[in-house]
Formats: structure tokens, C-alpha cells, sequence
């Protein structure tokens, strides 16, 4: 019975953690599409956080999608326009932060383990926390 419950939560574990990485995966891949399309597209793209759904909005044909990221923790990105969202313009982000270097988005998992993304002013998405928020969540 011991070695049952052992397995059990080790498999627990897992799940957990590949649930937050494929979350992070999936995320990581919406912002840098969202950043491309702006180049290549000659487009606006607002990406929208609402607790657990992401909402991509492209600004010149007003198409949008969303994606549910149930391990969405905090999102600490805001601009001029409102907060919990991402504003990509050609240029980067930069046009619409708050704060001059970007932000950053926390997924927690359901065992408290943590991953980050971080938009610079670039529109850059890099894995890891904004520079200036070192500070634990």
C-alpha cells in the first residue's frame, strides 16, 4: 500500500509540473506569434490577460482568438490603455508600457512550482522574471 501511495504522488508530481510546462510552452508561443505578426503583418496585436483566458486581438482586421492557460498565476504587464495586457506594435511594446522595460506573467502550479515569462519593451519573450521585480511572488 506504502509503495502505491508513493507511485501515486510522484505521479502527481509530474502531471503537475509537465501541466506548467505545457502551459509555459503554449503561452510562450502565443506572445512570440503575437510579436512576429506585428512585423511581418505590418500590424496592432493586444493580447488580453482575463484570469485564465488569453485573448489575442489583431488590431487591423479585428480578428481574435483565445486560449485558456490554467496555470495562469499573475500577470504584472500593464499599459496606458488598461491593465493585464500586452500592446505590440512593430516597434515592441514599448509605445504603451507603464513600466519602461516591460513586464512580466507568473504560472503557478497546483504544488506552488512557478514559471515566468518576460516581455521587454522589445516584445521580446524571454523566460525568467523582469529585471526590476526580483522579488519572490
Amino acid at each position: 500500500m506504502a509503495v502505491l501511495v508513493i507511485v501515486a504522488g510522484a505521479g502527481f508530481i509530474l502531471w503537475d509540473m509537465h501541466r506548467l510546462d505545457r502551459d509555459f510552452s503554449n503561452l510562450h508561443s502565443i506572445l512570440k506569434s503575437a510579436r512576429l505578426d506585428t512585423i511581418f503583418r505590418d500590424t496592432t496585436i493586444v493580447v488580453n490577460f482575463n484570469d485564465k483566458i488569453v485573448t489575442v486581438t489583431d488590431q487591423k482586421d479585428q480578428t481574435s482568438f483565445t486560449a485558456t492557460i490554467p496555470t495562469m498565476g499573475k500577470v504584472a504587464y500593464d499599459t496606458t490603455i488598461g491593465k493585464d495586457m500586452i500592446v505590440y506594435t512593430w516597434r515592441g511594446t514599448s509605445d504603451y508600457n507603464k513600466k519602461v522595460h516591460g513586464g512580466e506573467i507568473v504560472l503557478k502550479s497546483l504544488l506552488g512550482f512557478r514559471r515566468y515569462i518576460h516581455v521587454n519593451c522589445n516584445g521580446m519573450v524571454r523566460e525568467g522574471r523582469y529585471p526590476e521585480d526580483a522579488s519572490p511572488h
